[in-house]
């Protein structure tokens, strides 16, 4: 295998090394957003829930000044029994005090029930603030930690970065601009291993004649079906198989 061959396979080890800690960034990144996310949805349904208690509270607040109010006309009417001068006018004071009695009784009836609903919603916020402190709690740790994560994937990117640079400098320019070219088309792989007949990278079959040129070295030998500049796969002996041919493709 030529020199360069073994540079440009070097190379694309470098340059997948390099996808693979930024898929890890974006990874930690998404991490890092999600438990944020997470956070902002407990915190908002605490707010949600805050809000809901206190409209709750100003409906309970009124129902008691309504009953107050009926408290008070109930107790000027006692006072005008006492007073009136007819039987119809007695009739008629009673009739209407038992009607301000039957609506005090039912709105006795429903704030019971709204201050049995009003501590079931205490209890309730207090369970959602507190996990919404624990989300909050994680979510700053997440990020803590994935931001030290994140600094350490890019500290060796850099590094990866500076040993792919030197070594491109090193690699002659009929090689190397074929393979950057190819690096940004071919799903960042350029290159594709030979292995029993067929492209790796895309799994077709190549013929006798593409891997006799690609074993005679003396030039790169691309894919006919990816367009992938090919090289013979470690420990593929082709050498008996490419000098008899392959009659399958003939």
């Amino acid at each position: 295998m030529r020199e360069e061959i073994k540079q440009l396979i070097h190379l694309q080890d470098l340059d997948t090394a390099i996808r693979k800690l930024q898929t890890t960034k974006v990874n930690l990144a998404n991490q890092a957003t999600e438990a944020e996310r997470n956070a902002q949805t407990e915190q908002q349904g605490v707010e949600n829930r805050t809000l809901e208690a206190k409209s709750f509270r100003k409906a309970l607040d009124k129902r008691e000044m309504d009953l107050k109010d009926i408290e008070a006309k109930i107790r000027k009417l006692d006072l005008q029994l006492n007073i009136v001068k007819t039987n119809k006018e007695y009739a008629a004071l009673q009739h209407e005090t038992l009607g301000l009695k039957a609506d005090k009784s039912k709105n006795e009836d429903e704030i019971l029930k709204m201050l049995e609903q009003t501590e079931t919603q205490q209890k309730e916020l207090k369970e959602l603030a507190r996990k919404a402190g624990e989300a909050g709690l994680e979510a700053r740790e997440r990020r803590k930690a994935i931001e030290t994560a994140l600094n350490d994937a890019e500290a060796r990117i850099q590094r990866v970065r500076q040993e792919r640079a030197a070594l491109a400098a090193t690699i002659p320019p009929t090689f190397l601009t074929p393979y950057e070219r190819l690096l940004h088309k071919a799903d960042g792989k350029a290159m594709a291993a030979c292995r029993n007949y067929v492209c790796e990278g895309c799994r077709m079959s190549l013929t006798a004649n593409t891997v006799n040129l690609l074993m005679a070295g003396e030039r790169l030998i691309y894919c006919h079906s990816c367009g992938r500049i090919l090289y013979i796969a470690e420990n593929e002996d082709l050498t008996g198989v490419a000098a008899a041919g392959r009659k399958d493709f003939w």
